[in-house]
């Protein structure tokens, strides 16, 4: 009994350990202020690119 309640424990321990950061991250990740500023990053990314083949003029 001792060894299955020890088992068990060293089992909680090491899954905190391995998820606590992805879950904390992926919380961080889905707030509107980190969702915001990230989304940014991409469209600035995304639009920064020169475009040399494009016959298109602004």
């Amino acid at each position: 009994m001792l060894l299955l309640i020890f088992f068990i424990s060293v089992t909680q321990i090491f899954t905190y350990w391995i998820f606590n950061p992805l879950t904390s991250f992926l919380t961080d990740l889905f707030e509107i202020k980190f969702l915001l500023i990230f989304l940014l990053s991409v469209f600035i990314f995304i639009f920064s690119t020169k475009k040399e083949g494009s016959n298109m003029e602004l």
